[in-house]
């Protein structure tokens, strides 16, 4: 019998000692910067008649830890570079912008410079999760100054449109698709565990962890996710599926890179037509440490 106890408690041990609460853990001081490429390709069917539109957007994020608790972490963010391209293969190119332009005539480009620099602050979980986003509001209003919007009713008109991109709780969903990644329990190799986010992209996922060592981790996640997008005029709901798969360092927790690709389908409605139309979307977002 003691035997048996024996035997039973170095395997109690050893698969205690296989687990792991793999987490954020960062120091005051740590900085890195992220890049991020994203390309996208929306399918319509317009009466028939196949209409095709690809975004590709890139930039760089910086970040920099400025408190740290046994709860959470406190980040401050600045972009550093953002460029977006729309185009089609049947129209060409759509749009052009770029923040790293001289060109003052290019409103939109100028606007993008605007967000350049300006401090963000962040509150993240260990576990990934935001708990704040503060500062898209001054976001916004560096885009107006950048091209002297002085006039009340312009910005008004514009504020909700730049909101839907760069206020602090469409900040905080964007961040979060690429942060909230861990469990708040210990992990093993196979272990799997569920979070989700809200927002225009709503997802749940289900991750896996592939591999772990004492320098680096692979994970898995499979998600259902929802895309939604309603204005005065426009309405758009899509349903799909998004896989992510990420590697990074087990010490700080932070990915090396993170791919996700997602495709949703469903229907974009012209309210004031009363047309509706078929719409698919296809996407790939990589995000890598670069400094």
């Amino acid at each position: 019998m003691k035997k048996f106890t024996l035997v039973f408690a170095l395997l109690f041990v050893a698969q205690l000692t296989g687990q792991t609460l793999l987490q954020y853990n960062f120091s005051i001081g740590d900085k890195f910067t992220i890049n991020q490429q994203a390309a996208q390709h929306i399918t319509q069917d317009i009466s028939g008649m196949i209409q095709e539109i690809n975004n590709d957007l890139s930039g760089t994020m910086s970040f920099e830890v400025v408190k740290a608790d046994k709860e959470t972490f406190t980040l401050i963010m600045e972009f550093k570079s953002l460029k977006m391209l729309m185009s089609s293969p049947t129209l060409g190119e759509l749009s052009n912008v770029d923040s790293a332009s001289d060109d003052d005539s290019d409103i939109t480009s100028m606007m993008f410079k605007g967000i350049l620099n300006v401090p963000i602050t962040i509150v993240m979980g260990r576990d990934g999760k935001i708990k704040s986003v503060t500062g898209g509001d001054l976001l916004i209003e560096s885009m107006f100054k950048a091209v002297d919007i002085t006039e009340p009713e312009i910005i008004e008109a514009s504020k909700s449109q730049l909101e839907k991109q760069f206020g602090s709780e469409a900040l905080s969903n964007s961040f979060e698709q690429m942060t909230y990644l861990f469990s708040t329990d210990k992990v093993k190799v196979n272990s799997k565990w569920k979070n989700s986010y809200q927002g225009d992209m709503s997802a749940e996922t289900t991750w896996t962890l592939s591999e772990i060592n004492k320098n680096n981790f692979k994970l898995s996640g499979v998600a259902a996710t929802t895309m939604n997008s309603i204005d005065e005029t426009i309405s758009m709901t899509l349903n799909g599926t998004q896989s992510t798969t990420v590697t990074g360092n087990s010490k700080t927790g932070l990915f090396t890179e993170l791919i996700v690709t997602g495709e949703n389908t469903g229907n974009t409605v012209y309210t004031t037509q009363e047309i509706t139309i078929p719409t698919t979307i296809k996407s790939t977002i990589t995000y890598k440490i670069i400094q």
